[in-house]
C-alpha cells in the first residue's frame, strides 16, 4: 500500500511539474521588448535591448534578436546587427548611425520554439550635438511641382536592368497605380553630405547593365496610394525615349539579400532582382534632404 502512495504521489508531482513547465511557456504576446541607445549622434553606438515576460521580470536567454535600422527616408542602406546571448535578459550589439534624420529601429526576437516577438522604436539621429545636422537640410537640390500629390509615405523600387540589344535605351519615365508621383533618384555624396538629387531618366548602354540598389540610383514611389505590404506584389511601367513600356510587377520585400528568380525580358531589356520596400500610406510629404554622409575610416 506505501508503494502505491507513492508511486501515486509521483506521479502527481511529475504532472504538476510538467503543468508548471507549460505555463512557463511563453507567447510574442507575452514578451516585452524595450531599447536603449548610448548615443544618438552620427557614428557608432550601443544598443541595449532588453527582454522580460508578461510579469515584467527580464527572461535570460531568451532566443536570438535581429535588429534592423532603416532611415525614414526610403533609398538609404539599412543597418544590421544580431546577437544570440543575453544572460542577464539584455542583449548588447554594436550599431552605427551612419546618417542623420529619422530613423526606424526594428527588433525581432526569435524565441528557441520558434516564436517571434517585433517592435519598432523610432529616434532622431544628430550630425552633431549642437542639431546643426538637422538645421541643414534644406529643400532647393529638387525642382518639383508643388501642385503634385503628395499626400503618402513613400517607398523606392530596386532592380538590375541589362541592355541585350545593340543600341542604348533610354528609360524617361515611370507610371504605377501604386504611387501618385514617381521620379528617378541617385543618392550622392557632395562636401561630407549624401543629398538625393532627381535624374531625368535612366540610360542603359547598349550591350550594358545598371544596378538599382540602397544607397545609390532608384525609382522613388511618392504619395502611395495604400499600404505596400510584405511579401505583396506591386505594378510598375517604364517607359522609354522610343515609345515602348515595360510592363513590370515588383515584389515588396524588406531586404533582398541574394538574387531573386524573377528575370523577364521585354525587347531588348532584361530586369532581374525587381523589389520595393515596404512602405504605409500615410500623410508623410517627401521633398529632397541634405544629409550627413557615414563617417569615413
Amino acid at each position: 500500500m506505501t508503494n502505491r502512495i507513492r508511486t501515486v504521489l509521483c506521479l502527481l508531482l511529475g504532472v504538476m511539474l510538467i503543468a508548471g513547465c507549460r505555463q512557463q511557456e511563453l507567447s510574442a504576446t507575452d514578451i516585452q521588448l524595450s531599447l536603449s541607445v548610448s548615443d544618438l549622434l552620427v557614428g557608432e553606438t550601443t544598443l541595449l535591448v532588453t527582454v522580460r515576460g508578461g510579469d515584467g521580470n527580464t527572461l535570460p536567454n531568451p532566443g536570438t534578436l535581429r535588429v534592423r535600422g532603416d532611415m525614414d527616408h526610403a533609398g538609404m542602406v539599412p543597418v544590421l546587427a544580431e546577437a544570440d546571448s543575453a544572460p542577464n535578459g539584455v542583449f548588447s550589439l554594436p550599431f552605427e548611425w551612419t546618417m542623420g534624420g529619422g530613423w526606424i529601429v526594428e527588433a525581432s526576437l526569435t524565441l528557441p520554439d520558434g516564436t517571434v516577438a517585433n517592435e519598432s522604436f523610432r529616434y532622431e539621429i544628430l550630425r552633431e550635438a549642437d542639431d546643426r545636422g538637422m538645421a541643414e537640410m534644406d529643400h532647393s537640390g529638387m525642382e518639383q511641382d508643388q501642385n503634385a500629390s503628395m499626400s503618402g509615405e513613400t517607398s523606392a523600387v530596386y532592380m538590375r536592368i541589362s541592355n541585350r540589344g545593340e543600341s542604348d535605351i533610354s528609360i524617361t519615365s515611370a507610371s504605377s497605380a501604386a504611387a501618385d508621383q514617381i521620379e528617378f533618384h541617385e543618392t550622392r555624396v557632395v562636401d561630407d553630405m549624401a543629398r538625393m538629387e532627381a535624374l531625368d531618366g535612366l540610360l542603359i548602354r547598349a550591350s550594358e547593365t545598371i544596378e538599382l540598389a540602397p544607397g545609390g540610383k532608384h525609382i522613388m514611389l511618392m504619395g502611395l496610394r495604400d499600404d505596400l505590404a510584405p511579401d505583396s506584389q506591386m505594378p510598375l511601367q517604364l517607359h522609354c525615349d522610343k515609345g515602348e513600356v515595360y510592363d513590370l510587377e515588383i515584389s515588396v520585400m524588406d531586404m533582398r539579400m541574394s538574387d531573386l528568380d524573377d528575370e523577364i525580358q521585354i525587347g531588348d531589356l532584361v530586369f532581374s532582382n525587381r523589389w520595393a520596400r515596404p512602405a504605409s500610406a500615410g500623410a508623410m510629404a517627401h521633398a529632397d534632404m541634405n544629409m550627413p554622409a557615414a563617417p569615413s575610416g
